[in-house]
């Protein structure tokens, strides 16, 4: 299975389908300190652990603050069967995709 790239104006279409798992791989501590509403945190050293246990039938979206390492885990977990996207540009890009919305 292949892995998609999104964008930050994707999100809310995947995150609207029952399925889909937004899941920010960063730190906890990062997480507190920000993240896209509707996060779960999964800090990549606990992803395997949740990988093994989650269904494989559902949408995952990986994100981290640049894109690099959810690109990264992305590419490992598509390949092994799952349905994932990683966000382009990490929360860095969904952050200057927010400030260029109406209001933002």
């Amino acid at each position: 299975m292949a892995l998609c790239i999104i964008g930050a104006k994707d999100i809310s279409v995947y995150m609207k389908q029952k399925d889909a798992v937004l899941a920010d791989l960063r730190e906890p501590s990062e997480y507190e300190n920000g993240h896209i509403p509707g996060a779960v945190n999964i800090p990549a050293e606990r992803l395997e652990a949740f990988m093994r246990r989650t269904d494989r039938s559902r949408i995952h979206i990986f994100y981290c603050q640049h894109g690099s390492m959810s690109f990264q885990e992305g590419k490992k977990y598509a390949r092994a069967g799952f349905k994932i996207c990683s966000l382009a540009g990490g929360l860095d890009g969904y952050r200057e995709w927010q400030k260029r919305q109406p209001g933002g």
